[in-house]
């Protein structure tokens, strides 16, 4: 068995081995249900409601669903929910005390999106249809909703459905408003230009806020490569409004946004090569009110450890992704970028072996012939930016891991989980770590009974803390870091394995 080393040099750190969160756990139950398929959508409420969705997978096929209550972390019931045609579920969320859950269906030549809502208290399932296309009456459309990596359902004071559509050689945003009791609002159909061929345009997000829609391309000019430029569209009842924000020439950027306090941030990484290459922090500021830039600039790395670790990185299946960003108290702005190696599978029949990520959706790989590229994130890439777009500081978080495909994975735990509390951002992770070490090393992989459930958390100024939350021993189950959902500040994590399932609270 390969050791993994987690390596993480930061400007300073401190070792505290003693728990400073609040845990809680439900009661182990067992059950041979629990076998039909252990990978599972979970979501939480600021109520402390707590529900499972557990797919049926016959072969790959999705064959019903089950809706299973928990109360007090303690398991309740299940029911079971019937599906027809061809059936996938993208989203699971609870909002206003009822499970909703985001399906997609396919019937001959016709495709829909729906949400089934599940009152939990009252045990009634009603369907609401969000969007019902047939391929004779908008192909464009028809052929966009086939692929389900851009399907986004943004869940907040409104529910914005929103994909990319290429109709007559122009991408446009199709997005659909819709409030809390799922009645439309308004729905769109944004170009960011029409005289712009969609190879040379990308829809990046939208954004509804203020009953305001914000809609964010990427343009490249079709007569100059090196000319390239975000163009961000305010759509409003009344009017329309433009912003042209020009990427510095020669530059890629991999980027990712968000409003906050009426202002949007769009941030990520810089180069001056096609693929990859990284050399720094890419940072943009709009006044949504005035519809300008307050700040815009690109910042090389800092630390000498983060700049190196771009040369020659990306060579074959190796890249990173701009997975969150968090923006605290002083709007400051944490830039988490994560590194993933493309892994390809092929499976037997019925066999699940391997669990991915694709557009969101959490899956398994059950049937044969097939081969997928998925995801398998590990190092972590953390910067912060100040309000004026200068960076404070940079660093990399080592995690070299090795995937085995063909082991069962609720014996040992990889992952990663990382969200924003207290001003700080948590990064919580299965390991063992030394404190007699100078450095800060995480090896993964090694025994259970010296590893620990840790929360590393870095401070606003660079500094890391690990903290042991529970000893990996003291636990019947392990719970999977990337498991976890966050509600008001509390974590849970609903292990499994050995067909045995515990919910975990953890109140940061």
């Amino acid at each position: 068995m390969r050791t993994k080393v987690l390596v993480i040099l930061f400007l300073f750190f401190g070792l505290n081995f003693g728990n400073t969160q609040q845990i809680e756990k439900g009661e182990i139950i067992k059950d041979r249900q629990f076998l039909i398929d252990k990978k599972e959508m979970t979501a939480s409420d600021d109520y402390g409601s707590f529900i499972a969705i557990r797919p049926h997978l016959i072969n790959g096929t999705l064959r019903n669903y089950y809706v299973e209550s928990y109360k007090d972390l303690n398991f309740q019931y299940r029911t079971e929910i019937e599906t027809e045609n061809d059936t996938d579920i993208l989203k699971v969320f609870i909002l206003n005390r009822k499970a909703h859950v985001l399906i997609k269906e396919r019937d001959g030549t016709s495709i829909s999106l729906r949400l089934d809502i599940y009152d939990i208290a009252n045990k009634s399932l009603t369907r609401t249809s969000l969007l019902q296309v047939n391929k004779e009456d908008n192909k464009p459309l028809f052929k966009a909703l086939k692929n389900d990596y851009f399907i986004d359902l943004n869940v907040s004071e409104y529910l914005i459905l929103n994909l990319p559509v290429v109709e007559d050689k122009l991408t446009y945003a199709h997005v659909q408003v819709f409030d809390q009791n799922i009645d439309e609002l308004r729905n769109f159909k944004v170009f960011a230009d029409e005289s712009t061929s969609h190879k040379n345009t990308s829809f990046l997000n939208v954004k509804y806020l203020n009953k305001t829609l914000y809609a964010l391309f990427q343009l490249n000019d079709e007569d100059n490569d090196n000319l390239r430029y975000y163009r961000l569209i305010e759509l409003t009842q009344q009017d329309k409004r433009n912003l042209d924000i020009q990427i510095p020439e020669d530059s890629y950027e991999l980027i990712n946004s968000k409003i906050n306090n009426d202002h949007m941030i769009i941030t990520g990484l810089y180069s001056h090569y096609k693929k990859s290459g990284y050399e720094g922090f890419t940072y943009y500021n709009i006044n949504l009110s005035s519809l300008k830039i307050e700040a815009q600039k690109q910042t090389p790395f800092f630390n000498a450890a983060a700049a190196s670790y771009f040369k020659g990185l990306f060579t074959g299946n190796r890249s990173i992704d701009i997975n969150n960003l968090f923006i605290d108290d002083d709007f400051n702005t944490y830039i988490i970028g994560q590194f993933y190696i493309l892994r390809e599978v092929s499976a037997p029949v019925g066999i699940p072996i391997a669990g991915f990520t694709t557009g969101g959706i959490s899956v398994y790989i059950t049937v044969n012939p097939v081969s997928y590229t998925y995801k398998v994130f590990d190092d972590i890439l953390i910067g912060k930016v100040n309000s004026q777009g200068d960076l404070d500081w940079d660093n990399i978080l080592e995690l070299r891991r090795t995937e085995k495909i063909k082991s069962k994975s609720n014996k040992r735990d990889s992952s990663s989980f990382i969200c924003f509390a207290n001003n700080q951002l948590n990064i919580f992770v299965n390991g063992f770590i030394d404190p007699e070490k100078s450095k800060l090393l995480l090896k993964q992989n090694v025994r259970m009974n010296k590893t620990n459930f840790y929360n590393i958390i870095v401070n606003p100024h660079g500094g890391i803390q690990p903290t042991i939350v529970f000893p990996n021993a003291d636990s019947d189950i392990i719970f999977r870091a990337e498991n976890a959902i966050i509600s008001n500040d509390i974590i849970h994590i609903l292990g499994q394995g050995n067909m045995r399932k515990q919910l975990l609270k953890l109140e940061l």
